[in-house]
């Protein structure tokens, strides 16, 4: 991380507890580009060391420009530190939940019918547990006969 961004953070953090006001005018001012809201400017430009343009000067684009990356950049990983979430990372999350939702919706309408179709031919859960029964009792007669067979031989060995 770097100096200029916790010594931003530092006095923007400092000022917020003059109101909330402030929050909303940074969420405001990163949306539109760092710039319309000439405090944060100011502060921006002093913490970074970029000189305000002389009046009809141009101002120094490529170092705004980096400034701006490394604040960028610099706030995304302070922000995970935070547990933070960019908006774009919560939407793809958000549009994600709504396609399982989506899915979760149509299985189980899928479940719906084909327990419908089961319980038409009488196949429903009734089968079900005549299946297991049938492969339970299949199962016990294969057991029962190999313990008659293991106790035969056990009978005929003198």
């Amino acid at each position: 991380m770097n100096r200029q961004f916790y010594e931003f953070w530092g006095n923007f953090f400092t000022n917020v507890a003059q109101g909330q006001k402030q929050l909303d005018d940074m969420s405001a001012w990163m949306k539109q580009g760092f710039s319309g809201t000439d405090d944060l400017t100011t502060l921006f430009q002093r913490c970074y060391g970029l000189k305000a343009p002389e009046p009809g000067g141009a101002l120094d684009i490529q170092s705004w420009q980096k400034a701006i990356a490394d604040f960028q950049q610099t706030f995304a990983q302070f922000g995970e530190q935070w547990g933070w979430v960019t908006q774009t990372e919560h939407e793809k999350v958000l549009d994600k939940c709504a396609a399982l939702e989506k899915k979760v919706q149509q299985q189980e309408m899928t479940i719906t019918q084909l327990r419908g179709l089961l319980d038409q031919k009488g196949l429903g859960h009734t089968e079900l547990f005549q299946h297991f029964k049938g492969a339970l009792e299949d199962q016990s007669s294969q057991f029962q006969a190999l313990m008659e067979s293991i106790s035969k031989a056990g009978k005929d060995k003198p």
